[in-house]
């Protein structure tokens, strides 16, 4: 009986330990949920890029690569100040435009050879913009900008996103900075300019192939990293 009662209780000490450790790891994933849970808010850098259509193209327009840093400025986190830049590829070549490096007569079709020369440049650089939000609303702050409609700089919680200027900013990251999205600009230019190049060759009399080499000077983003 001895036995039998011993061996009671260190089943039940067993079950008491599994008990404990099964609390013990409820709560440490409840504390580890609630963490990531919480919002990070709108402070940090982000970054933003809408993609490069034909529409850019005919328009001549580029869509900039937009970097944007939030910053408090007070404890309670209701006065903010923004540095923004934007940067795109330029053309380095005098004449700003793609090189027509030769053409000839092939059979009935025109051959034109085009050379784009671009770097990534930095088009727009702006420091300090000021900007307030309500304790009320603590993720939606009104960035002070002359003359410009829906300033509002919009934290997403959820998404951790920003909404700002019809742009859509996530936060840099390994996978998400300049330079992959200057790589996704690259390609998305290309793309859109080939295209475009095939429906104005289509169009020409007599019908044109062009044929496209591309360059882009990435040295920038080397040169920030000094």
């Amino acid at each position: 009986m001895r036995g039998t009662a011993m061996l009671k209780r260190i089943l039940q000490y067993l079950s008491l330990c599994i008990v404990l450790v099964s609390l013990f790891i409820l709560a440490g994933c409840s504390s580890n949920n609630s963490a990531s849970s919480q919002s990070k808010g709108p402070e940090g850098e982000w970054i933003a890029y809408s993609g490069y259509t034909v529409q850019n193209v005919v328009s001549a327009v580029d869509t900039p690569i937009f970097i944007l840093n939030v910053k408090a400025r007070n404890d309670s986190k209701t006065i903010y100040t923004a540095d923004m830049k934007a940067y795109n590829y330029q053309y380095t070549t005098p004449e700003k435009r793609p090189v027509i490096e030769s053409t000839q007569m092939v059979g009935d079709i025109k051959e034109a050879r085009l050379n784009y020369i671009t770097a990534l440049t930095l088009v727009m650089s702006v420091n300090d913009i000021v900007g307030n939000s309500e304790s009320s609303n603590p993720n939606t702050i009104n960035m002070d900008i002359r003359d410009i409609p829906n300033t509002d700089l919009i934290y997403d919680s959820k998404t951790d996103t920003i909404k700002f200027l019809d742009q859509t900013f996530k936060r840099v990251s390994d996978t998400n900075n300049l330079q992959t999205l200057a790589d996704a600009y690259k390609k998305d230019l290309q793309v859109a300019s080939n295209k475009y190049l095939e429906e104005v060759g289509n169009a020409a009399n007599p019908k044109t192939k062009f044929i496209t080499t591309y360059s882009f000077d990435d040295s920038i983003i080397k040169d920030n990293k000094k």
